[in-house]
């Protein structure tokens, strides 16, 4: 599944792409894709017409801000993928779901072969209206992650988000010291960190010299700080590089072209392969169904 490095890639070439730019006409072939409306119709209707002006993410979700004051949510899922084409005479892949033709004549088409992924439109709640926010996200002290929340509640139950909220070390430990779960759970709990999925949590619990069954409360301040800061080291190094893009070849970027970061990879997918520091075998285990890759001696 495209986590934040990955969906933060696809983001950086839709502003680029999609700024500006008004919907003409909207064809759904799956309406499993936009299944949160009662139908195809009621999803083409608001959007058709309304001109791109923010393209954002929260979490792994893309959020395309309309002038309607309304928001297209995409969420890519396990297979997703956003491929921008220049004109509609460009061969359309086999699986795609969704078409946005703008009025310039290029498209934007939502490919999803497993269709788990979805897309929707939020319309923001009535002015006034409380939307209950993530007690975990309500620690952030800036960043644009709170306003989205509120004006998007289908996302209001989101964790921090690494960069789309701004916390310190101090207030991250309150969350690490407030569970008793183990590390690689909280990491890639959606409802307590947005955006961490398997590959992230590896890598980052490896920069930080972490085991992935360490109970979150049991940190130490300097472990805490030190997970803190690999988190956003990863996470900035993956999108410098576009992502990871792994056997698979699922993932890539709307422009086609497939990340590198997986040739960075510490200890993600290398079961087996010597550490690069120590030299250990990478060992493989299943936690809670999500397969871990660590180094044993690294990680002690």
């Amino acid at each position: 599944m495209p986590e934040l490095p990955e969906v933060e890639t696809v983001r950086i070439v839709l502003a680029r792409e999609l700024l500006g730019k008004k919907v003409k006409t909207v064809a759904v072939t799956n309406g499993r894709a936009v299944r949160r409306h009662k139908s195809a119709k009621d999803f083409r209707v608001l959007l058709e017409g309304h001109t791109i002006k923010s393209v954002q993410r929260l979490g792994k979700n893309l959020i395309l801000g309309l002038e309607s004051g309304n928001h297209l949510v995409i969420h890519l899922g396990m297979s997703g993928q956003l491929l921008y084409a220049k004109s509609a005479k460009e061969l359309k892949p086999k699986h795609t779901h969704v078409v946005f033709t703008f009025a310039q004549g290029d498209e934007l088409r939502y490919v999803d072969p497993r269709t788990f992924g979805e897309l929707y439109v939020s319309v923001p709640p009535p002015e006034g209206a409380e939307v209950e926010i993530s007690k975990f996200a309500r620690l952030s002290i800036g960043g644009e992650g709170l306003l989205l929340r509120r004006q998007i509640p289908e996302l209001a139950h989101l964790g921090v988000d690494p960069f789309e909220d701004q916390i310190g070390w101090d207030r991250f430990a309150a969350i690490l010291r407030s569970r008793s779960t183990p590390l690689k759970v909280v990491l890639t709990d959606q409802d307590i960190i947005a955006g961490i999925g398997n590959i992230y949590a590896d890598e980052s619990l490896y920069a930080s010299g972490l085991r992935y069954d360490r109970p979150a409360e049991s940190l130490s301040t300097i472990e805490i700080r030190r997970l803190h800061r690999s988190i956003a080291e990863v996470l900035t190094e993956a999108i410098k590089y576009g992502g990871s893009t792994l056997d698979d070849e699922q993932f890539v970027n709307p422009d086609g072209k497939p990340g590198t970061f997986q040739q960075y990879h510490q200890v993600y997918n290398r079961e087996g392969l010597p550490c690069y520091q120590c030299r250990t075998l990478i060992q493989r285990v299943v936690l809670r169904q999500r397969a871990t890759f660590f180094c044993e001696k690294c990680q002690s």
